[in-house]
């Protein structure tokens, strides 16, 4: 019977095309942000992670200013807050940089690209101690050089349209630059695409005078990184005021980014129950009218010693499959957005990000659309099981 009832729902769902396809909409669009939004929440994930293991449990970040962007402005920090850092209890080493969005040529072409200015005495920390960076080929710049760049690895390939190659010239706001080395690729997709050079040239270049972007320490304990973080803030706040600054561990870098994703999930998956609420209703009133075209149908059916449990049994079908075309249909949109994504957030985001579209998210994903279908076919199939042959016989 089974087979019979799989074959009569399909021949219903063919004749009423349009409505069917209408109500299958509500069920692809909640069931492409389902999958949209799981494939970003994997990514994130794993983006942070993978951020977490480049820059280390050990390290803590210090900033100017209650958020990122002040960092960027370059306000707030100076040079000697990087000795009080280092002589901070618990701390191994500390560097400071400064960062500025200023013009990058190459050639006959001109860019807004980050540069990032690092003392040239502290390269050997950054380089030899703190590992933060590792040189792919050439090598990095050594106290009282000048007129030289260490380059990102994407920025040597994607930053302008020829490659860069060690001892080519960069131009920074006129400025002319030798570079003498490439790093390798890290988990920062914006600081592979920078630019470094000896922080006192920035300076100079800029008018930036005694400001830093961020400091960053290596602790010897990471058991007591967060309670290191507190007394460098604190100090910080006696120095210059309370607010101002910022000591974050890595660590709690990730917590913030996951904080900030939940916030995202919980709207997104408002938005994707709402979709799926209205393709619920719109699935059963797709089965009203359904009952209502085949009312002597049913009754036929009945009259010649169809069960109630069969006339269920059709219309359950016929509500499941608006569930499943639904689900693929969403599924396979969801995928498809997750890669456009993917193609295009690596330009807007600082960190190599890739959606993450798993086995498990298209399972439940159309158990869910399956389950929307069946719960919102329930009633409408009750309602026709529940019809009298004689009644149904007579209707027009």
């Amino acid at each position: 019977m089974i087979k019979e009832s799989l074959e009569l729902s399909l021949d219903s769902l063919r004749h009423r095309k349009v409505s069917s396809a209408l109500t299958i909409l509500g069920i692809v669009i909640g069931i492409t942000a389902i999958v949209s939004l799981m494939s970003v929440g994997e990514g994130l994930q794993y983006a942070v992670a993978k951020q977490l293991e480049a820059v280390g449990s050990d390290k803590i970040i210090v900033t100017s200013g209650s958020d990122i962007m002040s960092a960027f402005m370059g306000e707030g920090l100076k040079e000697d807050d990087i000795d009080m850092v280092e002589s901070e209890n618990g701390v191994e080493i500390a560097f400071g940089i400064l960062m500025k969005s200023i013009s990058i040529k190459y050639r006959k072409e001109n860019l807004i690209g980050q540069v990032i200015g690092i003392r040239s005495k502290d390269t050997e920390k950054i380089f030899e101690q703190m590992k933060v960076w590792e040189m792919d080929s050439g090598r990095y710049f050594k106290s009282g050089e000048k007129g030289i760049a260490v380059i990102g690895k994407r920025a040597t390939e994607n930053l302008f349209e020829r490659e860069i190659s060690i001892g080519d010239s960069l131009y920074v706001k006129g400025e002319k630059f030798r570079v003498i080395g490439i790093l390798k690729s890290t988990a920062n997709n914006q600081r592979d695409k920078s630019i470094f050079i000896p922080m006192e040239q920035l300076r100079d270049i800029t008018d930036s005078k005694d400001s830093l972007s961020m400091i960053f320490a290596k602790v010897s304990d990471t058991s007591r990184i967060e309670k290191i973080a507190d007394e460098i803030e604190q100090e910080l706040d006696e120095e210059y005021g309370e607010g101002y600054f910022q000591a974050t561990t890595s660590e709690q870098m990730a917590e913030s980014v996951g904080s900030i994703f939940s916030i995202i999930t919980f709207v997104l998956g408002g938005i994707a129950s709402i979709a799926l609420i209205v393709a619920g209703v719109g699935i059963a009133n797709t089965m009203f009218a359904s009952i209502m075209e085949r009312t002597k149908e049913i009754g036929v059916m009945k009259a010649i010693g169809a069960t109630n449990y069969n006339i269920m049994e059709i219309f359950l079908i016929e509500s499941s499959l608006l569930g499943i075309f639904g689900g693929i249909i969403g599924c396979v949109i969801g995928f498809v957005i997750s890669q456009i994504i993917t193609l295009f957030a690596g330009s807007f985001l600082p960190v190599p990000f890739e959606t993450v579209v798993t086995i498990e998210t298209i399972i439940m994903s159309l158990s869910f659309s399956v389950i929307v279908g069946i719960i919102s076919g329930l009633w409408p199939a009750r309602k026709a099981a529940k019809m009298q042959p004689v009644e149904a016989l007579r209707s027009d």
